[in-house]
């Protein structure tokens, strides 16, 4: 029996890929934690004097809570005075800043604490800062992942393997990368989503404020999601619309204009400036108007929302805006030997790793499972 509407509305939409009619290619990420390698841009550097101690940490196949509690140890805090901008995977080599009091030094020098905690976590950096580290201090992450086992896909198309990544890394570095949110974002099979739905519609809440955040962030990510795939479809994800609201690259400023102004808009979209922004709706950040707003109108009445219904969220509905496109012209493919390729780029905080994997790999690949990397 085929799914209702309303069975259909809590699976995550499937997220189209920006170079699907590009042949592809089939290939294994993370074979090794080395294979994976992220490392944190940071909002600002620690100014070298004040009352929290910045630590620049390497660590190898160390899932986050566990890095909090070996760093808490080492410095004979509790794990909650251990502060991080964000959380990366568990498989993989990272590099980030976390901080702790500056009295953990116990009368030391900060370089006196630089060097390995035990095999798989080492400090390769420490100075004082005026404040403590807080989420969402960070501008990105910077990726390098090794894809290994490389082939073509449908052999009966030309082009070898070498040939296919450059086509689509051109694209993407033309393009950019549609900035959908991973499927982690939704929890296994989407419960994240399910939850969420029912809960704004009247249901029970989820139990506890991270799952209750949870639910209604999937809920959000899935309206920009579906908002975002009907602008790929109709190719309007990098064209201006009518009541859009578009992002500086630059600076990450906002703003609208009229009607008569869309084609100086287009200009700037075009060279790069500029890029549009979709909905993660609330009661207080709604939805836009004109053409734009039609499609998303249309996505939350498909999903049976209103914006007022985020109110049950309390200040976690009152939504927000995210860029439809990733800029990626810094994005660089080295080809290895032995079937093997690493690709290398950066992406904005909030944005996900597996969203360009995709792209490469002609669908659904190994990191799907991976925790978001923020």
């Amino acid at each position: 029996m085929p799914e209702s509407p309303a069975d259909q509305a809590e699976v995550p939409v499937e997220c189209l890929r920006l170079t699907r009619d590009l042949p592809g290619v089939s290939g294994t990420l993370k074979t090794v934690p080395e294979d994976f390698v992220v490392e944190e841009i940071p909002a600002y550097e620690p100014c070298g004097e004040g009352d929290h101690l910045f630590l620049w940490v390497e660590s190898r196949d160390v899932d986050g809570r566990s890095l909090l509690r070996r760093l808490a140890a080492a410095f004979e805090v509790d794990e909650g005075e251990v502060a991080s901008a964000g959380t990366k995977d568990r498989f993989a080599i990272t590099r980030q800043w976390f901080s702790v009091p500056a009295s953990a030094l116990g009368g030391r020098a900060p370089a006196e604490v630089v060097g390995e905690i035990d095999a798989k976590v080492a400090i390769l950096d420490a100075r004082r800062h005026t404040n403590k580290l807080r989420t969402g201090h960070l501008r990105g992450n910077r990726f390098e992942l090794r894809v290994r086992e490389l082939a073509v896909l449908d052999d009966d198309q030309p082009g070898d393997v070498a040939a296919r990544i450059e086509a689509i890394a051109a694209r993407l570095r033309d393009q950019g990368v549609p900035n959908y949110y991973g499927e982690q974002r939704f929890g296994r099979e989407g419960q994240n989503l399910s939850r969420g739905l029912a809960w704004l519609k009247g249901g029970r809440g989820p139990r506890g404020r991270f799952q209750r955040k949870m639910a209604v962030s999937a809920v959000q990510s899935e309206v920009f999601n579906r908002v975002l795939r009907r602008r790929l479809e109709d190719g309007s994800w990098r064209r201006a619309l009518a009541g859009d609201v578009f992002e500086k690259l630059e600076s990450g400023g906002r703003f609208w204009v009229t009607p008569e102004e869309l084609a100086e808009i287009q200009e700037r979209i075009d060279a790069g400036e500029l890029v549009i922004t979709g909905p993660m709706p609330g009661y207080k950040e709604g939805l836009v108007e004109g053409a734009a707003g039609q499609i998303e109108q249309a996505v939350l009445s498909e999903l049976g929302l209103t914006c007022e219904m985020f109110r049950t969220a309390g200040k976690m509905g009152r939504g927000a805006r995210r860029a439809l496109t990733i800029a990626m012209p810094e994005l660089r493919v080295t080809h290895e030997e032995e079937g093997s390729a690493r690709v290398a780029f950066e992406l904005p905080s909030g944005s996900y790793a597996t969203v360009v994997m995709r792209e490469f790999l002609g669908g659904k690949e190994d990191l799907d499972d991976a925790p978001p990397v923020v």
